[in-house]
């Protein structure tokens, strides 16, 4: 049975219902959400209720944000987090859903481990902030640090960038592995980082939402084209909400 791992929804609905289906056609069974379900996007609530059903749930740093402080946020995330903090409270809804809102971000967690597999949201170091990109493969210090807690497989967000590293310093994106790997010809001496990319923001210079599948060996990487202007309109219509968030989902950056 396959599991489908997303992160960084970012409160873009018209890009998580595009994932759903694509992940109804493929038969999922489980999902694992990596975090930042929220933040920057119009539509908090029902992205967070969308994921209800996840099996787990990890924290990201919106999240932890959201619930406590974001003090190194900048004012562009800043003004959508207190946007979305009033979103999460409005009296315009059932008392009872608010509550099951914050009840879900409550239950979230920085770092699950399945066996030999581990979801996080950053790193394992540093579960809600520290972020990996291609370049820290040339940064063998932090790289061994990371590999250090990852007892096999570990599946990361944060960075918006799909992408693989394994343990012997090697990187690759998933175009040029063809999409997908099969953790099988890993050997049993190396270990490896997977990052789903973003669901509702991209930033990898394709605007398509990204998630991956996976079904205990091979790791399939998605990308699905959604109604990008509509997301874009919405944000447009919220004063609350710069519309630098909007302009940066038509080009994925």
């Amino acid at each position: 049975m396959s599991i489908a791992l997303l992160a960084d929804v970012h409160s873009n609905i018209e890009a998580l219902g595009r994932v759903f289906e694509d992940m109804d056609s493929r038969g999922v069974s489980r999902i694992v959400c990596l975090g930042d379900v929220i933040g920057y996007g119009p539509d908090p609530r029902e992205c967070l209720k969308m994921l209800f059903a996840s099996e787990v749930a990890i924290m990201g740093n919106h999240e932890e944000a959201v619930m406590f402080y974001g003090e190194d946020f900048n004012p562009k995330a800043r003004a959508s987090l207190e946007w979305t903090k009033d979103q999460l409270n409005s009296t315009d809804h059932d008392r009872t859903e608010n509550y099951d809102l914050w009840n879900f971000l409550g239950t979230m967690q920085q770092v699950v481990e399945d066996e030999d597999v581990m979801y996080t949201h950053g790193s394992p170091r540093v579960p809600t902030r520290e972020y990996v990109v291609p370049a820290d493969s040339r940064n063998t210090e932090k790289m061994a640090g990371i590999f250090d807690l990852v007892k096999k497989v570990c599946f990361i967000g944060h960075s918006h960038i799909p992408h693989i590293y394994t343990s012997d310093m090697k990187h690759a994106s998933p175009e040029a592995l063809g999409g997908a790997i099969d953790l099988r010809k890993l050997g049993d001496d190396r270990k490896v980082l997977i990052n789903t990319g973003s669901v509702g923001q991209p930033r990898d210079g394709d605007n398509r939402a990204s998630y991956v599948t996976f079904d205990g060996n091979i790791v399939r990487f998605h990308r699905l084209e959604y109604d990008v202007q509509t997301t874009v309109d919405k944000i447009y219509a919220q004063e609350r909400i710069p519309n630098f968030l909007a302009d940066r989902l038509l080009v994925g950056r």
